[in-house]
C-alpha cells in the first residue's frame, strides 16, 4: 500500500462563502469513492456515522456555547434528513467496542481529525487507520479540520479526504454544505434566524410560527400548566430540555395578533423508528390552547402546520398520537376523553380499541421496592450484570430482541444508541446466557443528563428517589419470556437501589402486566394509543 500523499491539481471541488480568501473554505482533496456530496451514496438514508475527537471548543465559538463543537455539523447534516450517530472519541480510548458497534451499523463513517502535529495528536491518524480497518468496504470519509500540508496522508488508505482550516462553527457550517451539495453556494440553514419570525399560511386567520425557546418557552409552560392535568405538569427547564432537540422537533405557536400573548402551542416530532432509519414516526405530541381562545380555529391550525410539515420529511411513514421519545406524553391522556371528538374529526381511529394496536390502551406504573416480594429463584440459568463495551454490538442488535412491555419498540434503538455513545453504558441491564445477550433494560435515576433521565421526566415530578426502567427487550426464541422479564425487572430494582433509589417508574406498558402486577406495581397514569398512516392524512 503507497503511502505517499496525492494532491489533485486543477478541478478540485471547493467552497467560498465570498470571494476574499480570508473566509473559510472546504475543500475535496480526494474522493476515490465518489462519496462527496452525500447524497450521491447508494442507501445515503441508512446511518451516517460521525466520529470526533473530544476537543477544546476553538477561540472562534461563543463562550456560552458549551455543546460538543461538532454538533453543528452534524445537525446540518441532519437537516437533510441523514440519520446521523455522532460518537465522540478521545485520546485515551480511541476507538472503542461502542464505536465498532456504531462502525459496523453505518453505511458511511465520518472520521474527524483537528490536529496532526504537537505531542498526542499523531493518535488522531492512529485511530483513522484503525476505524479503516473496522470500515471494511464500507466508505470512509476523513474530514480533516486542520493545517495537512507536509503531512503523510496516504490516499491508498483514505479513499475520500476533505480539508477545513479548523472546528470553529462557521467552518463546519461551511464543511457539511460542501458534503450535502458538492461545489453548490452556501446554504448555512443554523445561521439563518429569520425563521423566528416565519408565518405559515394555513389558510387561517391566526399567524401560526415556528416554537423559538428563547420566546416562546415561558409563555409555553404557562400553557402547558393550564391545559393539562396537574400530574403532567413541568418546570420550564424541564420543558425545555424535551421540546428544544434540534434536527427532530417541529413546533408551532400562535400568538394573539391585538395583544401578541401566545395561546396556542402544539409540539410535534419525526424520529426514528427502528434500527435500520429508514422509516420515521411523526408524532403529534400536544396541541394545547387557552381556554378563552377555544372554538375559534387556533388549534386547527396548528395541527394543520404540523401535518405539513411531517409530510414534508423524507421517510415519515407512521404518525402517532402522543411521543415516543422525548417522552412529553406517550397518548392521549384517558381522563381527557374530552378531545377524543376533536382528533376523530381529523382521521384518527381514537375510539378504535385495541385494533392493529390503534386505540388501544397504555400505562404507566409504578412500583415501590417496599412492595417488591421476594425473589423466587428460578432455574434459567441467566445472569444479570451492568453492559460493558464488549457487548455494546449485542445490545444494538435490538431487532432479535422484542419488546417485553410494550407491542413496538419505536425509537428504542435511539435511546440504547444514545445511552452507549454519550458514556451511559453502565445504565444498560444485560441478562446473558454464556456470551450470548437474551435480554436488556435501560435504568435511570432522576437529576442524572443521561438520555433517558432527560427524555422520560415523569419519575422525578414524582420523587427525586423514584428511578425507572425503560426499553424492556427479550430475544424473540426464548421460551422463558415471562420468567426472564421478572428476573430482570428484580435486576433494575437491585441496580436502583444501589444509587439510592426506593421505587422504580415503568412507561408505556402495553403488555407484560400479567407478569409485572404480581411485583407490587401500581398503576399511575393511563394513555390511549392511537396511530394512523401517514398515507391517510
Amino acid at each position: 500500500m503507497s503511502t505517499r500523499p496525492f494532491w489533485p491539481g486543477g478541478n478540485t471541488p471547493s467552497l467560498y462563502p465570498s470571494e476574499t480568501s480570508e473566509r473559510p473554505a472546504a475543500t475535496v482533496l480526494w474522493d476515490y469513492q465518489n462519496c462527496i456530496p452525500l447524497l450521491r451514496t447508494p442507501s445515503w438514508d441508512r446511518p451516517v456515522t460521525l466520529i470526533t475527537p473530544v476537543v477544546v471548543p476553538p477561540a472562534g465559538n461563543d463562550p456560552a456555547d458549551n455543546r460538543d463543537p461538532f454538533e453543528i455539523f452534524g445537525q446540518s447534516l441532519s437537516s437533510r434528513d441523514i440519520p446521523i450517530r455522532h460518537v465522540p472519541y478521545t485520546k485515551n480510548q480511541c476507538i472503542t467496542g461502542v464505536h465498532v458497534a456504531f462502525i459496523r451499523r453505518a453505511e458511511v463513517v465520518i472520521f474527524v481529525i483537528t490536529h496532526l502535529d504537537g505531542p498526542g495528536f499523531p493518535l488522531q491518524l492512529g485511530c483513522a487507520e484503525l476505524v479503516a480497518q473496522i470500515c471494511e468496504s464500507r466508505p470512509l470519509i476523513i474530514l480533516a479540520c486542520c493545517p495537512v500540508a507536509g503531512h503523510n496522508i496516504p490516499n491508498a488508505y483514505f479513499r475520500t479526504l476533505v480539508h477545513v482550516a479548523g472546528y470553529a462553527n462557521p467552518e463546519l457550517l461551511i464543511a457539511a454544505n460542501l458534503f450535502l451539495d458538492g461545489g453548490a453556494g452556501l446554504t448555512a440553514p443554523y445561521a439563518n434566524m429569520s425563521v423566528q419570525n416565519q408565518v405559515l399560511d394555513t389558510g387561517s386567520a391566526w399567524p401560526v410560527r415556528p416554537w423559538v425557546g428563547e420566546r416562546d418557552l415561558l409563555e409555553t409552560c404557562a400553557l402547558w400548566q393550564e391545559c393539562l392535568p396537574y400530574p403532567f405538569h413541568l418546570n420550564p427547564a424541564t420543558l425545555e430540555s424535551l421540546l428544544k432537540r434540534d434536527g427532530y422537533a417541529l413546533h408551532y405557536v400562535v400568538r394573539d395578533p391585538i395583544n401578541g400573548s401566545l395561546v396556542g402551542f402544539c409540539a410535534a416530532y419525526a424520529t426514528f423508528a427502528d434500527s435500520f432509519d429508514v422509516a420515521l414516526v411523526g408524532s403529534i405530541a400536544a396541541v394545547i390552547v387557552q381556554t378563552a381562545y377555544r372554538g375559534r380555529g387556533i388549534g386547527s391550525a396548528l395541527y394543520k402546520a404540523a401535518m405539513s410539515r411531517l409530510q414534508r420529511v423524507r421517510g415519515v411513514r407512521r404518525l402517532h398520537l402522543g411521543s415516543t421519545f422525548p417522552r412529553l406524553l406517550c397518548g392521549v391522556p384517558a381522563e381527557m376523553d374530552y378531545v377524543d371528538q376533536w382528533f376523530e374529526r381529523k382521521g384518527w381511529p381514537v375510539s378504535t380499541q385495541g385494533h392493529e394496536g390503534q386505540g388501544g390502551l397504555v400505562a404507566d406504573w409504578i412500583l415501590r421496592f417496599t412492595d417488591l416480594p421476594s425473589m423466587t429463584v428460578y432455574s434459567t440459568g441467566l445472569g444479570f450484570r451492568q453492559c460493558v463495551d464488549s457487548d455494546a454490538e449485542q445490545v444494538l442488535s435490538i431487532e432479535h430482541r422484542q419488546p417485553a412491555t410494550s407491542t413496538h419498540s419505536h425509537g428504542w434503538y435511539d435511546l440504547y444508541a444514545q445511552t452507549l455513545r454519550q458514556g451511559y453504558i453502565g445504565d444498560v441491564i444485560v441478562a446473558y446466557e454464556n456470551d450470548t445477550i437474551v435480554a436488556t433494560a435501560i435504568i435511570y435515576t432522576p437529576g442524572e443528563q443521561s438520555p433517558a433521565a432527560v427524555d422520560i421526566p415523569w419519575p422525578a415530578t414524582l420523587s427525586s428517589s423514584i428511578g425507572g426502567a425503560t426499553c424492556i427487550c427479550i430475544k424473540d426464541a426464548n421460551n422463558s419470556r415471562e420468567i426472564i422479564l421478572t428476573e430482570l425487572i428484580f435486576a433494575c430494582s437491585r441496580a436502583l437501589s444501589q444509587r439510592g433509589m426506593t421505587g422504580m417508574f415503568l412507561d408505556a406498558v402495553s403488555a407484560g402486566q400479567r407478569e409485572i402486577i404480581p411485583l407490587g406495581f401500581q398503576k399511575w397514569m393511563q394513555y390511549k394509543d392511537v396511530w394512523r398512516e401517514m398515507s391517510t392524512t
